[in-house]
């Protein structure tokens, strides 16, 4: 009963303050942005630059109002909002993948793709086409990516190699892909909110974790996990995307203007999300963690035969060796 008043008020917020894009008398246009995350986040860090320059380019005629910390929702009820026109822009993870083009969620999971230039490679061919054009029949558009970090392992045991993982109780998110990636790789997947984590970890509910620099740290995880397991068995990705119609009805110098921002706004975002991963992964050794770095070559091979059947069954508009050789 909570997140259904919950999500009905966020949806009377958007129909109160995004149901048209206002264009005063002098020709000043004014749009909005929503993403689900705070301040300091990558996603936010996107969005804030991304009105910046859209202020700068325009000479102050476009004006970009940034919605963060979840003021409009959630992922999900953002990027609905961007569907219907309801916002015009849009910075959040891979849910767009998710939630429109589902056949590719692979490019959202452990192992799959080595690094972020891999990614990029991956996502600037014929597959991250795919991914457009589906959303394009949901009116929208990707304008860029941006780097959020790569994911590792918390333990309490020295992780080199993928025997030291078997009969660890693994925390993962409740993904079935997921889920079925870390059972093959000898773990017991143990689904846990994030709220409860550092609870889950101290009371032996999970041994283990993964999840970004950023995640470890904001969960004080150093306290209860003795390792850093450098496994970097995912690269996190996020997306400024764009309502589509409302991108085909601007001038082609406003148009210029919203993608030349877009770009320009990514890349900021990608050289903070480095440089405060570098920081932060520092900051968890220094709090007492002790960094190994396992066969990731090892690892990755031991979680290929998940990652095989979820491609012939659900990823099934491509090969992971199709992948791997982009």
């Amino acid at each position: 009963m909570r997140e259904c008043l919950a999500r009905i008020a966020c949806i009377l917020v958007l129909v109160l303050v995004t149901a048209t894009v206002p264009m005063s008398a002098s020709g000043k246009l004014t749009v909005k942005l929503a993403t689900a995350y705070p301040p300091g986040n990558e996603a936010c860090v996107a969005a804030e630059k991304f009105a910046e320059l859209v202020a700068a380019k325009s000479n102050g005629r476009i004006e970009c109002q940034v919605f963060s910390g979840g003021a409009m929702g959630g992922e999900r009820e953002t990027l609905q909002a961007l569907k219907m026109g309801s916002v015009q822009f849009v910075t959040s993870g891979m849910m767009p993948v998710h939630m429109f083009a589902t056949k590719y969620g692979f490019f959202d999971a452990p192992y799959v793709i080595k690094d972020y230039d891999h990614w990029k490679r991956v996502w600037a061919g014929p597959l991250g086409a795919q991914v457009a054009a589906l959303f394009k029949q949901n009116m929208i558009v990707p304008l860029g990516t941006y780097y959020r970090g790569v994911r590792h392992i918390t333990a309490n045991k020295p992780i080199k190699s993928p025997t030291d993982l078997r009969g660890i109780k693994m925390r993962v998110p409740e993904d079935p892909s997921w889920v079925k990636i870390w059972k093959q790789l000898g773990t017991l997947p143990t689904v846990v909110a994030l709220p409860e984590l550092f609870t889950a970890l101290q009371t032996g509910v999970a041994d283990a974790s993964e999840g970004p620099a950023s995640q470890l740290i904001s969960y004080k995880l150093n306290e209860v996990q003795k390792y850093l397991v450098m496994s970097g068995h995912m690269v996190a990705v996020g997306l400024i995307t764009a309502n589509e119609p409302f991108i085909r009805s601007l001038s082609a110098e406003d148009r210029e203007v919203i993608l030349a921002a877009a770009r320009e706004a990514a890349e900021y975002t990608d050289n903070y999300a480095l440089q405060v991963e570098s920081k932060l992964i520092n900051d968890l050794l220094k709090g007492g963690m002790t960094r190994i770095e396992p066969d990731r070559q090892a690892l990755r091979e031991a979680a290929k035969p998940a990652i095989e059947e979820l491609f012939r069954t659900e990823w099934n508009v491509t090969t992971w060796d199709e992948v791997l050789k982009q």
